[in-house]
C-alpha cells in the first residue's frame, strides 16, 4: 500500500511540469503574475508542512538529531544552488538568457526532483497521512518552479515543444528518488529518520530562500495583501487536511 501510494505521488508530481502546456497561449505578464500569487501559497504551504508537521515527526523519530538533520538539509541545498546556479526568477529579468543557462536548471531540477521523490516516498513509510500532506506541499512549490523553468527555457532558445519534453524528463527523476529510498527501507530499517528532517530543512530553505524574497520584490498594496491572504491560507491548509486524514 505504501510503495502504491508512493509511486502514483511522484509519478502525479512529475505530471506538473506539464503545465506550461495549458499556459502556451498565455501572455507573459499574466503568466508571471499567476507564478507570483502562487508563490505566496507556495510558501504557507511548505513552511506549515514543514513546522506543523515534518518538524514534530522528525523530533519523533530521531529525537535530539532531529534539528542537526534540519540544518543539514538547509546547508545542502544552500550548496546545491551555489555549484549548480539553481535559482528560479519569476520576474521576467534572465539576463543571461542562453542554451547553457538552459541545461543548468535542467540538471538543478533533475537533482531537485530526485530529492523530491525521495522526501515523499520517506513520509509514506512514516505514515500515510504524512505522505499527502508532504505531497501536497512538494505539489505546491513545483507548480510556480516548474512554470518558472518553462519560462526560463523558452527564453534560452527551445521551442514550446522541446521545452515541455527536457521539463518533463528532467521531473521524472522524482520517480527514481522514490523508488531508491523504497528499495533502500527494505533493507534498512530507519531511513525515515534522516530523511523527514532533512525533508523539513528542504522546505524551510525553499520557502525562505527562493519563494519569500520573490514575494518581497512586489510591494504593491493590493497585491501585497492577496500575498499574505494566500500565505496564510496555505498555512492553514495542511492542518486542516492532515485532520481530515488523521480521522478518516
Amino acid at each position: 500500500m505504501i510503495i502504491f501510494w508512493a509511486i502514483v505521488s511522484v509519478i502525479f508530481v512529475s505530471l506538473i511540469s506539464l503545465l506550461g502546456a495549458v499556459f502556451i497561449s498565455w501572455n507573459r505578464k499574466v503568466l508571471e503574475k499567476v507564478i507570483v500569487y502562487s508563490l505566496a501559497f507556495s510558501s504557507g504551504v511548505l513552511l506549515s508542512s514543514a513546522f506543523l508537521e515534518l518538524l514534530p515527526e522528525s523530533v519523533a523519530l530521531s529525537h535530539d538529531a532531529a534539528f542537526p538533520l534540519v540544518l543539514a538539509g538547509m546547508v545542502t541545498f544552500f550548496c546545491l544552488e551555489k555549484l549548480i546556479h539553481w535559482h528560479h526568477h519569476v520576474d521576467g529579468d534572465h539576463e543571461e538568457s542562453d542554451r547553457p543557462v538552459a541545461y543548468l536548471t535542467l540538471i538543478g531540477d533533475a537533482i531537485h526532483n530526485f530529492v523530491d521523490g525521495a522526501v515523499i516516498a520517506a513520509a509514506y513509510i512514516v505514515s500515510i497521512p504524512l505522505g499527502v500532506t508532504t505531497t501536497l506541499a512538494v505539489i505546491a512549490h513545483e507548480v510556480p518552479h516548474e512554470l518558472s523553468d518553462f519560462l526560463i527555457l523558452i527564453h534560452g532558445g527551445f521551442s514550446n515543444r522541446k521545452a515541455l519534453k527536457y521539463n518533463f524528463l528532467s521531473a521524472t527523476t522524482a520517480i527514481f528518488g522514490a523508488i531508491v529510498v523504497l528499495m533502500l527501507a527494505s533493507q534498512s530499517e530507519n531511513i525515515e529518520r534522516y530523511l523527514v528532517p532533512f525533508a523539513a530543512g528542504n522546505f524551510i530553505y525553499i520557502a525562505s530562500s527562493d519563494l519569500i524574497p520573490e514575494l518581497l520584490k512586489k510591494r504593491q498594496g493590493a497585491s501585497s495583501l492577496l500575498q499574505v491572504a494566500l500565505l496564510l491560507g496555505g498555512i492553514i491548509l495542511i492542518p486542516l487536511i492532515a485532520h481530515v486524514l488523521g480521522n478518516a
